[in-house]
């Protein structure tokens, strides 16, 4: 399952987390590892600092060309926090951070898959596919808005990410991809027929098929008028 939540202040800040809970796909595998005759089940809580990679890796990135840098530059605010305990098939990573503008976490797919790379001690290394769809959020007013256009990119790159969706398509049967928005002033209207508001209105959940969702990305495009 993964599970995308944000919190949103009346003057547009808040604290945005995505989580990955890959406990499915772990007992999946759990199986083969188990035939190895020194398999110990690993148990770890770490949280990772990503201005502590870019640190780390500074005289590296300073090698980069300019926009490859300010993508690394931009997540020094993140962290990650990963729970793993493969004797009762769990495994949980989330990514977050603080924001003043809701603007700031646009793209946050493929700001995930840099971090997942910088993580794995690879802060130099690009994204194995790119994202094919452009998120972006957007408060004015009394208006929060979720934005997924599809990107305009070469046909060879869309047969990478076509490939690495049938690849991953086995691990994502069954998951969902939920959506937990917690506004701070109570919510008078959301233009999407199976969303779920709180009895107090201040909290919005949708939830999809993973499936559906990665064939069409734009099925998660929405508006929420707040009072």
């Amino acid at each position: 399952m993964f599970t995308e939540e944000l919190y949103l202040n009346r003057d547009g800040s808040g604290k945005y987390a995505f989580k990955m809970d890959m406990g499915q796909m772990m007992g999946s595998m759990k199986g083969t590892a188990e035939n190895d005759s020194v398999y110990e089940p690993q148990k770890l809580d770490t949280i990772v600092y990503f201005k502590d990679i870019l640190e780390t890796y500074k005289d590296s990135i300073d090698k980069l060309e300019p926009g490859k840098r300010q993508a690394l530059e931009a997540l020094k605010d993140f962290q990650m926090n990963m729970h793993i305990d493969e004797a009762n098939d769990e495994m949980d990573m989330i990514f977050s951070t603080n924001f003043k503008n809701v603007s700031e976490l646009k793209d946050m797919e493929d700001k995930i898959n840099k971090m997942q790379a910088m993580s794995d001690k690879k802060a130099d290394k690009e994204p194995p596919v790119e994202s094919k769809s452009s998120v972006s959020y957007a408060y004015s007013g009394n208006t929060f808005k979720r934005n997924v256009t599809i990107k305009d990119l070469a046909p060879e790159v869309l047969k990478q990410i076509d490939s690495a969706n049938q690849q991953t398509s086995m691990f994502l049967n069954g998951s969902t991809y939920k959506i937990i928005y917690h506004f701070e002033a109570p919510i008078q209207e959301v233009n999407y027929k199976d969303a779920v508001i709180s009895a107090d209105k201040k909290t919005l959940t949708i939830e999809v098929p993973m499936d559906s969702l990665v064939k069409n990305p734009e099925l998660l495009n929405f508006e929420v008028k707040l009072k």
